[in-house]
């Protein structure tokens, strides 16, 4: 890659909705990561390996993310996707299709023994948020805000189709640092 050369990707990613008993959603906290005070928070989940189908990639992240073991028919259908592009510096973006499984779970205590050395650095907590604690943290949610979404799933009602989040994410913009894609021009092509 040349310099100044911005490389490209296409990711497939399968996301998970862990919601405990007192319907309370599991998101891994970060902070200060990406830049001195910038937070934000994450759901489980993430790329598809090849060949791998989304409800074995979501048990994989899953199982890597939080050490909870779940059959993939446990997860039901997909309840919502979104899409859009991020990157995590100035010579990479990565465009994403994310769908999204929801799943009712006995409330745990994560196990970070599986996580990636990058998520080790990135996630700085596993957090259980309320309804009232995720609708405060909403817009920080990566790759999308899931609070209207897990209102209707925790009262049961199962979207179908999946529900369409608007992308969130943030990308790298050389002139201002992070900035939210939806404010931000990504790469003319």
């Amino acid at each position: 890659m040349d310099a100044g050369e911005v490389k490209a990707v296409r990711r497939r990613c399968a996301r998970v909705l862990l919601v405990d008993e007192d319907d309370r959603v599991l998101l891994f906290h970060s902070r200060d990561y990406m830049g001195p005070g910038v937070e934000y928070y994450v759901t489980p989940g993430g790329g598809l390996d090849a060949g791998e189908t989304l409800e074995a990639g979501a048990v994989r992240e899953v199982f890597e993310e939080t050490g909870l073991r779940v059959a993939p028919d446990t997860l039901g259908p997909v309840v919502a996707e979104t899409e859009g592009v991020w990157s995590d510096g100035p010579d990479l973006v990565i465009h994403s299709r994310d769908a999204y499984f929801f799943l009712r779970v006995a409330h745990f205590e994560p196990v970070r023994d599986g996580l990636e050395a990058v998520e080790r650095e990135e996630f700085t907590a596993a957090r259980w948020l309320a309804p009232a604690e995720l609708a405060a943290v909403d817009a920080l949610v990566f790759p999308a805000p899931v609070a209207c979404l897990l209102k209707g799933l925790r009262a049961g009602a199962e979207p179908a189709p999946p529900v369409r989040l608007p992308w969130g994410a943030w990308t790298w913009n050389a002139d201002r640092d992070w900035t939210p894609t939806e404010r931000a021009a990504i790469l003319d092509r």
